[in-house]
């Protein structure tokens, strides 16, 4: 009997389409203000910022799954390779009403997975031999099912036009600053455009921990099993693990955690999970929110956030 689409819920639908909306009318609003503010008009001047606003996420779009795959060495899986990873994905893919993703094997030690690819047909996850070796089946699944809410929630495509958003923000200072005929922009403006950079790139960081939200969500409902992702989520970010992710890899954002900043046993948390122990739960959390990590400057929202908002889901569904 073949098993009916998975329906993520109102919430998380709400919550995509707002943070896709937010992103997409800023990206806008800066054109039309550069065509407005640059008192150019005509036809020509609004096709020119198209092409170069379009060609630059053109060129994200189609390259990126092939820069991703060569920096992290990614090699795609044959279903003779890992057969039970992929019957998993095939039955989580069947689940979600998704195409199953092409699967891929990184060699890093540390626990970790990525979802990429330009369109749901196309995409791919890719695991880490890490992740294999340091999770249980379980827990593996609620990983899997995370990157599957990823693909689901188009939020890998998003992120990609997403990433302009600093570009624009930064020449849009230059265009807009009062210049001599002859000459080029000040110090003040050069600073300025840095700084406008700069809040655009929060502005990106910000909706990639959004969608890292929603993944979450994703994946405690599809599994019906919130406790796996949660012991998921703490072994990988609080277990000192050692890999490309730690050396500032250049695909961090498409990760499914951070390492956290907080010194806690990973372990500890994750049988004070298992075990619906609340109290030593909570007081890891608290520990966490005192570490001092700046989340505004992550691209994935701090564990202990991630945990609670899981607790919550828990509760709901209980």
């Amino acid at each position: 009997m073949e098993q009916a689409r998975f329906n993520p819920g109102w919430g998380m639908k709400i919550r995509i389409l707002l943070t896709t909306v937010l992103v997409f009318g800023v990206i806008t609003a800066l054109i039309g203000a550069i065509l407005h503010y640059t008192g150019i008009a005509g036809t020509g001047s609004i096709l020119f910022w198209l092409i170069v606003s379009f060609a630059m996420t053109a060129v994200q779009w189609w390259l990126g799954p092939s820069i991703i795959k060569l920096a992290t060495g990614a090699k795609e899986l044959r279903q003779q390779d890992a057969p039970e990873l992929f019957e998993m994905v095939q039955r989580l893919s069947k689940k979600a009403g998704l195409p199953m993703p092409k699967l891929y094997l990184v060699k890093d030690p540390s626990p970790n997975a990525f979802a990429f690819g330009r369109t749901q047909s196309d995409s791919g996850i890719a695991v880490h031999t890490g992740l294999l070796s340091v999770l249980d089946k379980q827990e593996i699944e609620g990983v899997m099912a995370h990157e599957l809410g990823h693909i689901n929630n188009r939020d890998v495509a998003v992120m990609t036009v997403a990433s302009v958003l600093p570009v624009l923000l930064y020449y849009g200072v230059l265009i807009f600053s009062p210049r001599g005929r002859d000459e080029g922009p000040g110090i003040g403006t050069i600073v300025g455009a840095f700084v406008a950079q700069f809040i655009g790139q929060l502005m990106v960081m910000w909706l990639s921990r959004q969608r890292e939200y929603a993944a979450d969500e994703f994946s405690a409902r599809l599994t019906s099993n919130p406790n796996a992702l949660m012991t998921a989520l703490a072994k990988i970010s609080y277990g000192r693990y050692f890999g490309k992710f730690d050396q500032g890899s250049m695909v961090k954002a498409l990760y499914f955690s951070e390492p956290s900043s907080a010194k806690l046993d990973a372990h500890e948390i994750a049988r004070a999970i298992s075990s619906g122990n609340e109290a030593a739960l909570a007081e890891a959390i608290e520990k966490e929110k005192r570490a001092g990590a700046i989340e505004l400057l992550m691209t994935h929202p701090l564990t202990a956030k991630r945990l609670e908002n899981l607790m919550r889901i828990k509760k709901q569904a209980s």
